[in-house]
């Protein structure tokens, strides 16, 4: 009788749970993960990243999207519709001893992979040369660091404005400096500095900052490399537009959370990886609030630094995501390669029940922006734009990966060697992907994505979930780049977003299609280091029915639609009109010379009666 008593609660707890946890994740007893000194405790903040059309909860142990037990990337804000209920970051490589160490996350079931807090980043001791205090933290700054710091762009503008005017009692008579300004992160106080050094250290003696680690990145306005508003020093946004964010570490977003985390602060006991490898990363969530479709994004970036005294070998990054869009069990999943982007959308024409988004269906996706940067002369064409060991070349998604809720060789990972294996494309039985079908047919070519369409550079035949012949359901999927090189002391900058999009129709994938656009517009706003013209728009997409070819085209496009064409206006992909010749050749067609554009994505905005429908194309 009790064993029939605990079977039926554990077919209740799948059933309650089948939206988000891993029906086959042990206990963390399970694992055998080295258990480390410095004892420090799981994360605990939750906050909201909200300023625009999305509301999602961001954590702070590698993983967000969701609240610790449901989903929280709310699309529309205030509809009570959720996109996504998880996401974490995996990262996974192999030692000089052939030791794989991997820090992941999913659901915190089984454990924790990440901390709260910086690791000690002073590397040398002017005495005994090697600071073994180095990537070591404690539980006081796991807890210290347990939080995010949130910052709005207008007050730091409010407060430069404050700091520069010559009558600031006139100016600004009752300004008072925020407080996300003063308990900003700039510096960092580490005992172990101090203490790894000894008192005939001169430099300590002399210089009361020199035991201060930058952290958070500020604008130094007296260089003294120390971070006090009463000084006029602030968190770095691009206010100025001089500072180029491929280069530099900045702020980003009308609204920002910055917090930082590593994975030595205990055992990791989500993936069971041995040891740690020694990462600490300082992440920005960030978004903006316009009238326009970037008004349905959410940014993400992270300073990957590796405080580990040894290098790692064939690492790999990924972007783990669960994306419940709305009702979760009528899912399907797929990629585009060029674009960098692993998306979500419905599997049949109507997202049913409670949760569900009904029959005006939406789809969500993840893009891989900025990768981590790749070996010199690997021989590979890692940012895919054909030119192969380009200098300062950067990895963009080198693999996609779907896998399933349940506890088969293409299921839920347990192991380190697991969460390693779909890190490099290849299921739970090392057997590597394969295009076409369930991705694990013998008789198939190897490959680096699933489910990519067309977009697959080195296939010709079209693969998606419907080609496959899969019944839509739960779906968890994981976007990676690599391999690289994670070389002690290297920092890599790893950009991400979050784009959303929703159509007026029932046909999953014209609302795939209207991702798409909107991708390329969240690429092309990372492009140009996040700055937004303020006076420029995309009109909303409402996807009245009508084609559009050549598409890539070079000197002409031609447009048709059943219904009279009032207008035909040209944008790029951050809403800048430009002017082109069109000619009406019936009432439901025109042709638009693009000949003068530059080579680039635009879109093709026609009206008719009264209702603006969009398309992107390529001009060569």
């Amino acid at each position: 009788m009790r064993n029939l008593v605990f079977l039926a609660l554990i077919l209740l707890s799948t059933q309650l749970l089948s939206a988000k946890e891993n029906v086959n994740k042990p206990s963390a007893t399970l694992t055998v993960a080295k258990q480390l000194a410095f004892n420090c405790a799981e994360g605990t903040a939750q906050t909201l990243l909200d300023i625009n059309n999305i509301s999602t909860t961001i954590l702070n142990g590698g993983d967000m999207w969701w609240n610790l037990s449901a989903g929280s990337y709310e699309a529309p804000k205030g509809s009570s519709l959720h996109s996504i209920f998880a996401g974490a970051l995996w990262i996974g490589g192999v030692d000089d001893d052939n030791q794989i160490k991997v820090a992941a996350q999913t659901y915190r079931q089984g454990g924790n992979d990440y901390w709260p807090g910086p690791l000690d980043n002073v590397r040398l001791n002017s005495v005994n040369g090697l600071n073994y205090n180095y990537g070591t933290t404690e539980s006081a700054i796991c807890s210290q660091y347990d939080k995010h710091y949130v910052l709005l762009k207008a007050d730091i503008a409010e407060f430069v404005e404050f700091t520069n005017s010559s009558q600031p009692e006139i100016d600004f008579p009752n300004y008072v400096i925020p407080q996300s300004i003063i308990d900003y992160p700039g510096n960092r106080e580490t005992d172990n500095f101090t203490n790894a050094y000894t008192g005939a250290d001169t430099q300590v003696q002399t210089n009361p900052y020199y035991a201060l680690e930058t952290l958070a990145p500020f604008r130094d306005v007296n260089n003294d490399n120390y971070y006090n508003p009463n000084d006029g020093d602030y968190p770095e946004y691009n206010l100025d537009n001089s500072l180029d964010c491929m280069s530099e570490d900045i702020l980003f977003g009308d609204q920002t959370l910055w917090w930082v985390y590593n994975d030595k602060g205990n055992s990791h006991t989500a993936s069971g990886s041995v040891e740690a490898l020694g990462l600490e990363i300082q992440a920005q969530a960030f978004a903006f609030a316009t009238d326009d479709h970037i008004n349905n994004m959410t940014f993400y970036n992270y300073k990957l630094i590796n405080r580990s005294h040894n290098a790692l070998n064939e690492t790999y990054f990924g972007v783990w995501i669960d994306p419940d869009l709305g009702n979760h069990l009528d899912d399907f999943v797929g990629c585009d390669v060029g674009r960098g982007l692993g998306y979500c959308y419905n599997g049949d024409a109507e997202d049913e029940g409670s949760a569900g988004y009904g029959v005006k269906l939406p789809a969500v996706g993840v893009d891989f922006f900025r990768g981590p940067k790749a070996d010199e002369s690997d021989g590979i064409d890692n940012d895919l734009d054909g030119v192969i060991d380009e200098e300062d070349e950067l990895i963009m998604m080198s693999k996609f990966v779907y896998y399933n809720n349940d506890a088969s060789v293409s299921g839920n990972p347990i192991t380190t060697q697991d969460y390693y294996s779909y890190l490099k494309g290849y299921w739970l039985d090392n057997i590597p992907m394969t295009y076409g079908g369930d991705g694990r047919d013998s008789n198939n070519p190897t490959c680096n994505y699933m489910f990519p369409g067309t977009t697959d550079p080195n296939f010709s035949d079209e693969w998606t979930e419907q080609t496959a012949n899969n019944t839509p359901g739960d779906r968890r999927f994981l976007q990676s780049a690599g391999p690289f090189t994670l070389e002690p002391g290297a920092v890599n900058q790893i950009t991400s977003g979050v784009v959303w999009a929703r159509e007026s129709s029932n046909d999953p994938f014209n609302a795939v299609e209207l991702l798409f656009q909107t991708d390329d517009m969240a690429q092309a706003l990372f492009e140009s280091c996040f700055q937004i013209d303020s006076e420029t728009s995309i009109p909303e997409n409402n996807l009245a029915s009508f084609n559009l070819y050549p598409n890539p085209s070079v000197e002409y496009i031609t447009v048709e639609m059943e219904r009279q064409i009032t207008s035909v206006k040209i944008y790029d992909v951050l809403g800048k009109e430009f002017s082109v010749g069109v000619t009406h050749t019936g009432i439901g067609s025109a042709q638009i010379d693009v000949s003068m554009l530059a080579s680039g994505n635009y879109i093709c905005s026609i009206i008719s009666e009264g209702i603006a429908s969009t398309k992107t194309f390529v001009k060569k």
